[in-house]
């Protein structure tokens, strides 16, 4: 399990804390952040053969369903593909239908570009701008 709010994997025992109004499931560390919420213990009841839960199950994790990341450099592997397509900004931006200025801003790393965008990029310019991670 990873901490909610530094994203470290927790070792041992997770807090349920409250921090600005969110409940959260953080490591040692950052449970100083918030206030503690008591831990209600699981209860199960059978009743004709039919099991009930008195809490709820735990959210997913967005963390357990990322599977690939951004590299690092993906400014500059967007330029260079687009370099080596001899296209410009404007060119680019008519293919995948999106603005000029938006591509020069995740060129220059001022923007990650979402999914749709990066998706787009990947097609148009044959590169991959995902890595897995572990």
């Amino acid at each position: 399990m990873q901490c909610e709010l530094c994203g470290k994997d927790i070792r041992g025992k997770s807090h349920r804390v409250i921090i600005e109004g969110t409940e959260l499931n953080v490591c040692d560390e950052c449970a100083r952040y918030g206030h503690e919420v008591k831990q209600i213990p699981k209860v199960t009841a059978k009743i004709s053969g039919i099991t009930f839960r008195t809490r709820s199950r735990r959210r997913p994790d967005i963390f357990d369903q990322m599977g690939d990341e951004l590299l690092p450099d993906y400014g500059g592997v967007i330029r260079r593909a687009r370099e080596s397509h001899g296209m410009s900004h404007e060119e680019l931006a008519l293919k995948i239908r999106e603005k000029a200025s938006l591509l020069k801003k995740i060129e220059r790393g001022d923007l990650r570009p979402e999914d749709d965008v990066r998706k787009k990029l990947e097609r148009v310019l044959g590169i991959t701008l995902t890595e897995k991670i572990e």
